[in-house]
Order: structure tokens, then C-alpha cells, then sequence
């Protein structure tokens, strides 16, 4: 006779349930953001591909400043502690499993290719669309030189995605990774509200990719059916 510890006698009953059980057993994980937050949406659909469970309470913005170092969400709550900003809880959420291939197919090369086009959303899209599609929500003013270098800016980046995606199905491999639900996420609001058919006739690669990756029932969960910008929403003050 031999006797199991008990982590171990947890670990042979927990490796017979599926992983949405075995996070539901281990884990609990709280999201506080605003609803709508585009900066949630690539952490929500990376849950909803590794089958993650995440509760969203009503957003308590004195809450979240209690929760983030920084005072700003999203903020999630793990069982070790909180993490802040949007690009490290969605990298966390990846990594929680590798059988589902969200950070590439495991090599160093991958991960960090991933990686770099988590940053290149961050950098090179959110800026310029937010400047653009902020006025039409309401959220900022409107200001004809902002405006302009905002459209100059995100055709720039859309020129690099589009050479990019030549012959490609997605960014990394022949799969969904992070660096696609990251970049899409950037793209959802201006592609809905102010990205019209004429300005985005030139990357039809990006357009091609972008409805590809919003077709995925993950997606769909958290952002519901994307319909595709006609003509050009202006904000208030716009001519």
C-alpha cells in the first residue's frame, strides 16, 4: 500500500475535469473596468478562448483606485494579488493555458512575436484612434489638427498591418493568438464609428483579417456582431 498527499490526490482528480472546471475549482478572478472599455475586450475574449472564468462586477471606480497601484482600470483581482494594465492582465489570462496556443505554439520566437504586435497595438494604433473616435463618443473635444494626425497616423499603421497580413490568415501562425485579439480590440470602435469603407479601401488584408477574427464565437461573446462602418460618424464641432 502507498498513501498520495493531499496536493497530490488533488492533482490526479483535478487532471480528469475539463479546464473550465479545474479554473473553477482553483481559481477566482474579478475584472473591474468600465463597460464598453476597449482595453477589457482583449482580456475578455483571451478568457472566453482558455476557458477562464471572470466575474465583472458594476464598475466602482473608487474600487479600482483602491485596487490599482496607478488608480486606473481595468484592474483584475487574483487569488495572488492584482494586476494593473491592460497588456499584463491579457498576457496573465494567455499564459494561464498552453494547450490553447494564445502566446504561439510555445517556442521563445513566437511569444515574443506575439508580444511585439501586443505592443504595436498599444503604440502605434490606440493613440491615433482613440484622438479620432474620442470626439464622435463624446469623451473629448473635437480639433481639426488632432483629427487630421490622427487619420495620417492610423493609415500609417494600418499600411504596416496591411503588408503585414499579405498571404497571412493571422499575425503569428495559422491561429488566433493574443497578438490578434490585442490588435482587433484597438480596432473595434474606430472600425465601427469613423473607419468608413473609403478610408479603409486601401487594406483590404486588414479588413479580410479583421472580420475573420471578429467572426470567432470568442469574440462574439464579448463584443457581440461588429458591424462595419459606411460613412464616417462626426463628432460635434466637425464640419
Amino acid at each position: 500500500f502507498f498513501f498520495l498527499s493531499p496536493i497530490t490526490s488533488l492533482f490526479f482528480i483535478l487532471s480528469s475535469f475539463p479546464p473550465t472546471i479545474i479554473y473553477q475549482f482553483m481559481s477566482s478572478y474579478i475584472l473591474h473596468t468600465p463597460a464598453g472599455n476597449f482595453r477589457a475586450f482583449k482580456i475578455l475574449i483571451a478568457a472566453e478562448y482558455n476557458s477562464v472564468p471572470i466575474s465583472i462586477p458594476d464598475f466602482d471606480a473608487t474600487k479600482a483606485t483602491s485596487i490599482s497601484p496607478t488608480g486606473k482600470a481595468p484592474v483584475l483581482e487574483t487569488p495572488s494579488g492584482p494586476i494593473f494594465e491592460s497588456n499584463s492582465i491579457a498576457r496573465y489570462i494567455a499564459k494561464l493555458r498552453r494547450d490553447t496556443g494564445l502566446m504561439g505554439n510555445g517556442g521563445l520566437i513566437q511569444e515574443v512575436t506575439v508580444d511585439q504586435w501586443c505592443d504595436f497595438a498599444s503604440n502605434q494604433l490606440e493613440l491615433p484612434a482613440c484622438v479620432w473616435w474620442y470626439p464622435v463618443a463624446g469623451y473629448m473635444p473635437f480639433q481639426e489638427e488632432a483629427y487630421l494626425k490622427a487619420k495620417k497616423d492610423m493609415s500609417a499603421a494600418l499600411s504596416i498591418l496591411n503588408r503585414h497580413l499579405e498571404g497571412r490568415e493571422y499575425l503569428v501562425n495559422s491561429q488566433v493568438t493574443l497578438a490578434d485579439i490585442s490588435v482587433a480590440s484597438a480596432l473595434i470602435y474606430p472600425f465601427k464609428l469613423v473607419c468608413d469603407q473609403k478610408f479603409l479601401e486601401p487594406y483590404a488584408n486588414v479588413v479580410a483579417w479583421f472580420k475573420r477574427c471578429v467572426q470567432n464565437d470568442e469574440f462574439k461573446a464579448v463584443i457581440g456582431e461588429v458591424t462595419m462602418c459606411e460613412k464616417e460618424f462626426k463628432a460635434k464641432g466637425q464640419s
